[in-house]
């Protein structure tokens, strides 16, 4: 029955970034994105965050220009982070721009829905001169030097159609628009990809668990024995909680229980006592949140709890071969970026 509207949207679409994007907005500065084609988590944040620690270990002044969805900055846009200082709450700024100031000391994080006033401020007021734009590829305003998708592993196409028949926001054509894929842990897809679309590199990446740490706490233990055979009962509001269990499962924990919120879920107290009361039904030794989760958990008051709460940090880890083709691009981007800067001066 939703088809229709399906097909209507298709078109309407279709029109639209026809119209759009020969007039997208120009940045003085190499843009980059991290977008998907549908809707639901694909792994943006722990990419983004992957690309900015490149990009600042080869010299580069970044900033991550964000939606801030869920954060009361979204529609009038402000500064989360100016590189030093956190300067907004979860509440303010949303979970994923929080998390991401949090990892990323040195990096500008700004909120807003319009990136083309963030990108401007992020050039004009912090001097940076690479943009990366969490889940980007459907703001079509902003040009991108260099457009990366990222592809559900088990159904990377949902069920073939956008929206409302389908969890598509675009059509899957349209992937002819990124200059890379990116697909979680399976060769057989970027096999299929490359047929699609041959012109178009499709890498391989995959979620790593990088350390532990128990919640309210600084000190992380790098060495994941400290989770190994324990009864861990998982606690997550993410969109895609089965790569968050597939994670556990690398560390040999023993997953005795779940509870999957909704993404961006806003926790309560009465939430973690909830939580503590389904795993103690479980004989849980402890709970293991994301920490995405860990940055709305910290803000509450700690709690005195009978089953302690720890966070797995999670990293990206891409194939070889990756970083050399991103590397080229962001250089031809400069490059080009250079020749028109210098084009323009001559011009005056």
């Amino acid at each position: 029955m939703l088809v229709p509207f399906s097909l209507g949207y298709d078109a309407a679409l279709q029109a639209y970034l026809w119209w759009r994007l020969p007039r997208q907005f120009k940045a003085d500065a190499t843009v980059i994105s991290v977008g998907n084609l549908s809707m639901g988590g694909t792994g943006k944040t722990p990419t983004v965050i992957a690309i900015c620690r490149h990009l600042q270990r080869n010299g580069f002044r970044v900033a991550v220009l964000s939606r801030g969805y869920g954060g009361t900055m979204s529609y009038a846009g402000g500064v989360v982070s100016d590189g030093e200082r956190i300067f907004a709450t979860v509440t303010q700024a949303g979970d994923e721009p929080l998390l991401i100031a949090r990892k990323l000391p040195g990096v500008v994080v700004l909120v807003g829905k319009d990136r083309r006033k963030t990108a401007r401020k992020a050039i004009e007021h912090f001097g940076c001169d690479t943009l990366v734009l969490d889940d980007g590829f459907q703001y079509w305003q902003l040009h991108r030097d260099v457009d990366l998708v990222l592809l559900d592993r088990e159904r990377p196409f949902g069920n073939g159609w956008t929206l409302p028949a389908g969890t598509l926001r675009e059509p899957v054509r349209h992937l002819q628009r990124a200059h890379a894929l990116l697909v979680q842990q399976t060769h057989i897809h970027c096999r299929q990809l490359a047929q699609m679309f041959p012109m178009t590199p499709c890498f391989i990446w995959q979620k790593s668990p990088s350390g532990a740490r128990a919640l309210h706490t600084e000190q992380t233990h790098f060495d994941l024995e400290v989770l190994r055979g324990k009864r861990v009962f998982a606690l997550a509001a993410i969109a895609s909680f089965g790569s968050f269990t597939q994670v556990l499962s690398q560390l040999e924990t023993q997953l005795v229980g779940t509870w999957n919120l909704p993404d961006h879920h806003h926790y309560t107290p009465g939430d973690v006592l909830e939580a503590q009361k389904r795993a103690r039904a479980c004989n849980a030794e402890m709970i293991l949140v994301t920490e995405k989760d860990a940055v709305k958990l910290e803000e509450m008051p700690a709690m005195s709890l009978e089953c302690p709460i720890w966070v797995l940090d999670i990293e990206a880890r891409f194939s070889q071969g990756f970083w050399r083709w991103f590397d080229g691009r962001v250089r031809a981007a400069g490059r080009a970026g250079s020749s028109q800067f210098t084009a323009a001066e001559r011009a005056l």
